[in-house]
This record gives C-alpha cells, sequence and structure tokens, in this order.
C-alpha cells in the first residue's frame, strides 16, 4: 500500500469513519480511559511507524491534504500534526472534547485501516486532562508550515497523592504557565497508569529546550523523587477548531476561546 493512499482521506470522508466505529462494540485495542472523570478533556497520541523510504516533507505534504477533513471531526478541538523525534513515526497529538469524542474516532474501523493499509500497528494512548490552556488570546491560530514542537511530560504519581489534590495543584499553576515565554498550549494530564504530568505545545524548539533545561530536571527529580520522562515531536501543521461545540469544558481552557 503507498504512502500516499494512506495519508489521502478515507474515500467515504471522516464522518462515515466515526460512523462506522461508532457501531462496532469495541476498539480493536486497548487505549485506556476507563477510570476517566466525566466532563474531562482527553489528549490522544498517535504514532505510526513511517515507511523508510518516505522523507518527512513529503508526509507533512500529504498531511496538509486532509486538514479540510479534519476541521469537520466532532469533539475535536485541536490537532497538532506529528512526528516523533525519537524514532521519526508519524501522527498526531490531539485534544479531545471529552473521552466519548475520542473513542468514536479511534474505534475498531481506525485500527483496522491502519493495519490493512500500513501493515503495521497504528498505537494510541488516552490521558486525561481536567485543567487546560491555550495562550493565545482568541486560541492559537491554524499553521499549515509550523515550526512548533510538542513535549508529552509524565511521572508517576507520588505516594501518598490522590486525584483532587493533583487536579487543585494544576489549577494553581494555571498563572505560572500562562507567562512561560513561547508555550502555545498545555494541557495538564493524568494517566490510567498512575502518572501524571502534561502535554506542552510550543512555538518553536528554542522555547521548549529553554524550559525543560538542567535546572528544571533537578528540581523535579527533587520535589518528585523521580526522573521525568520527556518525548519530543516536530509539530508542522497546528489545526484548531473554532466550533463552540468542539471546546472542552475544563478550568482554564475557556479563557481563550
Amino acid at each position: 500500500m503507498s504512502l500516499i493512499r494512506f495519508l489521502r482521506p478515507h474515500p467515504a470522508g471522516l464522518a462515515a469513519v466515526v460512523a462506522a466505529a461508532a457501531a462496532l462494540p469495541a476498539a480493536a485495542q486497548p487505549i485506556g480511559g476507563d477510570a476517566f472523570a466525566a466532563g474531562s478533556a482527553v489528549v490522544a497520541v498517535v504514532t505510526v511507524p513511517k515507511p523508510w523510504y518516505a522523507p518527512q516533507a513529503l508526509i507533512a505534504s500529504r498531511m496538509r491534504d486532509t486538514v479540510p477533513e479534519y476541521e469537520a471531526v466532532p469533539g475535536l478541538a485541536f490537532k497538532a500534526y506529528s512526528f516523533a523525534r525519537a524514532d521519526g513515526a508519524f501522527g498526531g497529538l490531539y485534544l479531545w472534547k471529552d473521552l466519548p469524542a475520542a473513542r468514536a474516532w479511534f474505534g475498531p474501523a481506525w485500527f483496522e485501516r491502519v493495519q490493512r493499509e500500513r501493515g503495521v500497528a497504528g498505537q494510541v494512548r488516552f490521558f486525561e486532562v481536567p485543567v487546560a490552556i491555550d495562550n493565545t488570546p482568541g486560541g492559537t491560530p491554524r499553521q499549515l508550515h509550523a515550526g512548533a514542537v510538542g513535549t508529552l511530560v509524565s511521572l508517576p504519581l507520588p505516594a501518598g497523592v490522590g486525584r483532587e489534590r493533583l487536579v487543585a495543584e494544576f489549577q494553581a499553576a494555571v498563572p505560572t504557565y500562562r507567562q512561560v515565554p513561547g508555550l502555545l498550549l498545555k494541557a495538564f494530564t493524568l494517566s490510567d497508569d498512575g502518572r501524571f504530568g502534561g502535554l506542552y505545545l510550543w512555538q518553536d524548539a528554542a522555547s521548549a529546550e529553554r524550559w525543560f533545561n538542567a535546572g528544571w530536571q533537578q528540581q523535579a527529580r527533587e520535589r518528585y523523587g523521580a526522573v521525568p520522562r520527556i518525548e519530543w515531536f516536530d509539530t508542522p501543521i497546528l489545526l484548531p477548531s473554532r466550533l463552540a461545540a468542539n471546546q472542552p469544558a475544563v478550568p482554564g481552557w475557556a479563557a481563550a476561546h
């Protein structure tokens, strides 16, 4: 199967894929979310192995062809098309309004299509988002040729710290993160495997590198007693939804939307 065919929008349209997924009983891959609180937003981190023969520029071009279709996906508040720096896998960093919207998209039809067309399994990871911020008044704008960078940070939950306390600390940290230079978005995250952290979207690599310096990592180790895990993504396309119905109802997000 060619790369071009895989990246092209589904011939029946993305709405048809959503409908097909909703009609099937269960996801083809366990992707989490069973313990998420009702009303929380959801981050989905998607990676698909990149074909060895396909340059990143070609894949990014094919990604841009799908933008009009993704603009119409119900419940999708934001998508940053992405390339994982660790292995070059392509995919996306998604912010969904809620868990039902995310599961409707990443249903059995999605996994089956990736396996059929690529011959490999796509990976989807879900994270609960009880708090999220967009630091651009009116919302981060659409960019089809961005130099943005995404970082996914996670740490094990400290002993004795429950969800309620952690969410309160997320909310208390919002004013600090609104002042971080170069930070476009942050989704504060919790995961089913007992970790917490955040998905950050930066306007450029330099902004991210200034924040995640040696001093930040040392402070994280001292405060939480663990080494933070940081995954890096190049995000050449930023696609926000301006539909009010797609926006998550979580603290922090409404201030910019």
